[in-house]
């Protein structure tokens, strides 16, 4: 192995393909038309990633996110379609979390990727502004150091809504060697994640009715 230099560049490499993948068939298939998919036809995210989906994250209801673990061990946090962020208007993606701390600062060296920052999965990447004046915190959810951030989300916010499956990744992130293998076993698998959002919904329309 060469390390997480190597790692790195393979997963630069692989993001020139990882664009439009429309991971939110995988999520919706029960109200898409299939008879001109192939269904057994697997993605490019599927091939190369594992998806884990945070659904407590310990802040506003249904703030779900999205871990996708490559083959190398890199994880990419995304915002998936049942974040509240997808009916609204983003205006503001904001990476500097305090006076102090700005997570678009990423300073790197060696294959250790020394200077890192190192955060721990309740820790803020940034906070998401909509034009109605909502704000959601975006956490990690996993420990690790960060490796990027996506910086065009600071020029181009709705990226986070338009093409968040891709180009509106939010950034990321290297777990440490020992926890490579399970960073995604407190998280839902996507059968697992299906069946809560069925849940979920069935429960609020009940609500409704009553």
């Amino acid at each position: 192995s060469s390390g997480i230099n190597a790692e790195y560049g393979e997963f630069q490499t692989f993001r020139h393909y990882f664009k439009r993948i429309n991971l939110s068939t995988m999520i919706s298939l029960t109200s898409t038309d299939l008879s001109d998919i192939d269904v057994h036809q697997p993605s490019l995210l599927e091939r190369y990633y594992t998806a884990g989906y945070a659904v407590d994250t310990g802040t506003e209801e249904d703030s779900h996110e999205l871990i996708a673990q490559h083959l190398n061990g890199l994880c990419v946090v995304m915002l998936p379609p049942s974040h509240p962020i997808h009916s609204r208007t983003v205006t503001e993606v904001n990476f500097r979390i305090s006076e102090t701390c700005d997570r678009s600062v990423v300073t790197l060296s060696g294959k250790k990727k020394k200077g890192a920052q190192f955060v721990q999965e309740r820790c803020k990447l940034c906070v998401v502004s909509c034009s109605d004046g909502t704000t959601y915190p975006v956490q990690p959810c996993i420990r690790g150091k960060i490796i990027e951030v996506n910086q065009r989300l600071k020029s181009q916010p709705t990226l986070l809504t338009s093409h968040w499956d891709s180009d509106g990744y939010v950034a990321v992130l290297q777990p440490n060697k020992s926890e490579e293998k399970t960073i995604l076993s407190k998280l839902l698998n996507k059968e697992q994640y299906q069946e809560h959002l069925q849940c979920s919904h069935q429960a609020k329309r009940q609500c409704v009715g009553e």
